[in-house]
């Protein structure tokens, strides 16, 4: 049975808890003080004998409730947050056992919850049939849009639309433009007086009035945020389809899709597989590519790339593949972020397959992906998603146009003969024969090949050397060396010897409390072979024995490793060989020295001698694809500074893939060359000495190897801010 009241523009207090409801400390405490308030005033209307004092008192702290859940629904709050704060203060107002606020995103759609408050245990022990019925129950409410009371088990006898549980539906709708898009519906504990439900009915309308005010601002937000929106959207199009070089969109999307979708930073990778390389990073003028944050990223979406799907990680890892589980905490440990979405870039079907039969055309490749980040929050929202795949679908679309652009034959001198093409027609007709000219050098530079080779700086080192260090700290009082120059040495023999009087005196202190300890037992001892003592003093002695023994024992070994330290101050000589260092005794003799000091270099007399060089990093690259494009070992011409007129050749044998600034040149990597020892007299081959040498690396056009250096500055410190 349901009753449907007219709600007055005021309503009766009877029936409502008479307290409010902030969810504070205070306000839990005095939960059973308003429970029994609004019982008492419950037991007063249905005897016909109310309590005047607690009904005004009761009135009072209703209106400060309504005023109360009023200024919520003026806040900027968010949808969840409102029905959250609105449910919870109703049901504690009404002291109900729960409730729950259902939402349709349509006039005629079906109703989905919005927020609940122990309604899962209300309907804990309902079956699939009463589930349906109450469902059917809240979409008739919610058709009719009128605000209705409910009995308990109404509709069971018929199995339709009713209420299955044992509590009081107290219903109320949330209108819009006149059109219902909710219900607050509250659970009530059955047995009150007419008066008494008809006051809960009129406190929910008024309710469900603040929430349709609320909802009404929320929907006016919604349609300024969406014009902001398009405004945003516009402009990203307008900038990412401005341009056809693919590093320049790149880093335009990077910069313009960070505002639009309003994250913390957004990273565009381009090329698919193991070549994918990040181009652009929302922030930055350029991207470091030997960073190993970017190394890092660049691995993580290769992989996600040849997996196929788009990665969204918010914390949560369970589903992931072990590969990409593995990368993915990798960066994230060295990224900080909270949230991840990579995304693969597609190729965009609008340029794929054109002006090609249906049958013939290829499927879409991958092109890149698009990174997003957020660095303090983990929460992906609904419009977050939809914004980053519509910054993804442009993406695609302005990036495959610009990559079947760059990709053109010669795009850069068709893009120069178009330039020059106006000045030419407007010009004599000597202009014409630059044309032939033009292109004779430029074919000429293009075509003709020549020996490339790169230029590098190094020195003379032997392949088995031993550096002496100091093991302990000291004074260096002693050098045995032979003054000679050169001198040799044996393994073993001592090189230097050191003092340290703190570790002398420590292990004088160590001897002495030695003794004193050893005294002390045999005094012990002694003192319990006489007997005559109590069980107690019998038990004390004893304690105090193994104790001193303890103490002896550990003293004992401090003690040997402060004579293994002292033995130490004797530096002795790893292995054979010649100590090469100039001046010894005037450098070392009588100078503190710290342990890990470096203090002379042993060469063994009959090793060979190798270069080591300093390629500068601009070269490097060029070196790696001629060492990786020939079986054979680079050849290396070679002269000494000490010698000039001479040269030499020799073989690279090992590049070092570390980058480190060696010289002044700036970042160097290190090129070992092995050569013939005999093509260099022995008085010449000394450690330390200056080369200058060139590696070939196979044959270029000539153009490429007269201007290269001048083609790479001019892209790298030009080009790249065009």
């Amino acid at each position: 049975m349901t009753q449907k009241p007219t709600p007055p523009a005021d309503f009766d207090s009877s029936g409502v808890q008479a307290a409010l409801p902030p969810v504070t400390a205070s306000s839990t405490a005095s939960k059973a003080d308003r429970r029994r308030n609004r019982k008492k005033i419950v037991d007063q209307n249905d005897a016909g004998d109310t309590d005047e004092r607690l009904v005004s008192e009761t009135r009072q702290q209703i209106r400060e409730l309504v005023e109360e859940i009023a200024t919520l629904a003026k806040s900027d709050c968010s949808v969840d947050d409102f029905h959250q704060g609105l449910l919870t203060r109703i049901t504690t107002a009404l002291a109900a056992i729960g409730g729950a606020i259902w939402i349709r995103e349509n006039p005629t759609g079906p109703l989905q919850s919005g927020y609940q408050i122990n309604m899962a245990e209300s309907f804990a022990s309902s079956d699939a049939t009463a589930m349906k019925q109450h469902a059917r129950l809240l979409q008739q409410l919610a058709d009719a849009g009128e605000p209705t009371l409910v009995s308990p088990r109404s509709g069971k006898e018929t199995g339709e639309a009713g209420n299955p549980t044992e509590h009081l539906l107290v219903v109320g709708p949330i209108k819009v433009d006149r059109e219902t898009i909710g219900l607050i519906e509250v659970l009530q504990r059955p047995g009150a007086g007419p008066a008494t439900q008809r006051g809960y009915l009129r406190f929910v309308v008024q309710m469900c009035e603040i929430a349709s005010d609320y909802h009404c601002n929320e929907t006016i937000r919604s349609f300024a945020s969406q014009q902001t929106m398009w405004q945003q959207l516009e402009h990203f199009i307008d900038a990412v389809h401005r341009g056809l070089d693919p590093d320049q969109t790149a880093y335009t999307i990077a910069n313009e899709a960070r505002r639009l979708i309003d994250c913390d930073r957004v990273s565009v990778l381009l090329g698919g597989g193991r070549r994918c390389r990040v181009k652009a990073v929302s922030g930055l003028d350029s991207v470091e590519r030997r960073a190993e944050q970017v190394r890092k990223l660049n691995s993580l979406s290769a992989t996600v790339i040849k997996a196929g799907q788009p990665l969204w990680y918010a914390g949560e890892d369970a589903d992931l593949p072990p590969q990409i589980e593995a990368r993915l905490h990798d960066y994230v440990d060295s990224s900080h972020c909270k949230m991840l979405a990579i995304v693969p870039l597609i190729e965009s079907e609008t340029s794929v397959g054109q002006q090609e039969p249906q049958a013939s055309r290829r499927a879409p490749r991958p092109i890149g992906a698009l990174v997003v980040e957020q660095l303090k929050d983990s929460h992906v929202a609904p419009t977050f998603k939809r914004r980053t795949d519509v910054v993804v679908q442009h993406s695609q679309t302005s990036l495959t146009n610009a990559l079947a652009h760059d990709r053109i034959f010669l795009m850069p001198l068709w893009k120069l003969l178009g330039k020059m093409l106006p000045d030419f027609r407007s010009g004599g007709m000597w202009k014409l024969l630059a044309i032939p000219t033009t292109a004779g050098i430029a074919a000429f530079l293009a075509l003709f090949p020549y020996p490339f080779s790169l230029g590098a700086s190094g020195k003379l080192q032997p392949q088995i050397q031993h550096e002496v260090f100091a093991q302990v700290d000291g004074v260096l009082q002693r050098i045995p060396v032979a003054d000679s120059e050169d001198p040799f040495v044996r393994q073993g023999d001592v090189l230097a010897i050191m003092t340290n009087n703190d570790l002398m005196l420590a292990i004088q202190n160590l001897e002495g409390q030695i003794a004193e300890t050893r005294a002390q037992i045999a005094s012990d001892m002694r003192l319990q072979s006489r007997g005559g003592l109590d069980e107690v003093e019998s038990v004390m002695l004893a304690g105090r024995l193994d104790s001193a023994r303890q103490s002896s024992e550990s003293l004992q070994k401090e003690l040997a490793i402060k004579r293994l330290e002292a033995e130490q101050l004797k530096v002795r000589s790893p292995a054979d060989g010649q100590v090469v260092n100039w001046q010894l005794r005037q450098n070392l003799l009588r100078r503190p020295v710290l342990r890990g000091q470096n203090l002379m270099t042993i060469v063994d007399p009959n090793t060979a001698f190798e270069i080591e060089l300093e390629m500068p990093e601009r070269r490097l690259a060029h070196l790696l694809d001629a060492e990786n494009g020939s079986d054979e070992s680079l050849e290396v011409t070679f002269g000494l500074i000490s010698h000039p007129g001479t040269e030499y050749r020799g073989m690279v044998t090992r590049i070092d893939r570390r980058l480190d600034v060696h010289s002044d040149a700036g970042n160097t990597a290190k090129v070992r060359v092995a050569f013939e020892n005999q093509q260099i007299g022995r008085e010449l081959m000394r450690s330390g000495t200056r080369v200058t040498a060139k590696v070939h690396c196979g044959t270029r056009s000539i153009g490429y190897v007269v201007f290269h250096e001048l083609i790479e500055t001019v892209q790298s410190s030009v080009l790249f801010w065009l």
